[in-house]
């Protein structure tokens, strides 16, 4: 097969992948698709429309992000065919204190998947959101993926425990030596906190939906 019949060959079963995951009702445009997995909507356009060809190197990256088993955009039949989900390693829902005040409460791994396309770290957990108290930029239902070691920086949302175990969902907007100031999610109230009083300060990651990290 010519390196030719192989760009289009991928071409062809990427637009199929999409054309079924459509008329399956699992999502409703080609955009929804691009959004849920991450994608640029005008990217996926430009590789559908004969304007890009899909290398080696895109055609990997593509399957990957798509949660497809790798060289599924090679097959001369087309097979769609997802890889398994992954257990999630720390898992935590909210047990509600006061307003958006929370505890960590964990939950048993073991019981739960989170979609292959999502990668996970050792340095990752992902926390539930229960209560109502962060609506509406959060909403009952959501997952919050975190990572424990990436450095904040100014805008990120972080997930802070005290060293007297309450949490808060908060944005930050600033960092000092001492201190992490920060505003609520709503951006109606600034809070400074001595870093003294603060055990952890997860940065949030991701921000999922329900049904992808599921019960098992």
């Amino acid at each position: 097969m010519s390196t030719t019949e192989l760009f289009e060959r991928r071409r062809e079963n990427l637009s199929r992948i999409i054309d079924q995951w459509i008329a399956s009702q699992r999502f409703k445009t080609g955009k929804e698709i691009c959004e849920y997995y991450g994608l640029s909507a005008t990217y996926v356009a430009q590789l559908l429309n004969s304007k890009r060809q899909i290398g080696e190197k895109a055609a990997r990256e593509l399957e990957q992000q798509l949660g497809l088993k790798s060289m599924s955009l090679d097959q001369q039949e087309l097979q769609i065919e997802q890889v398994k989900n992954t257990l999630v390693p720390h898992l935590y829902s909210m047990q509600a204190v006061e307003q958006e005040l929370f505890c960590l409460k964990p939950l048993d791994a073991v019981h739960y998947e989170i979609e292959s396309t999502i990668q996970l770290q050792a340095n990752h957990h992902a926390l539930q959101i229960i209560s109502d108290a962060y609506q509406p930029i959060l909403k009952p239902g959501w997952w919050l993926l975190c990572d424990r070691q990436r450095p904040a920086q100014t805008a990120d949302l972080l997930c802070i425990q005290f060293i007297n175990k309450f949490c808060l969902i908060l944005e930050l907007q600033r960092e000092t030596e001492q201190e992490l100031q920060c505003q609520s999610l709503d951006g109606k109230r600034q809070v400074r906190f001595q870093k003294q009083d603060v055990q952890q300060a997860d940065v949030v990651i991701a921000i999922l939906h329900p049904e992808q990290i599921q019960r098992r």
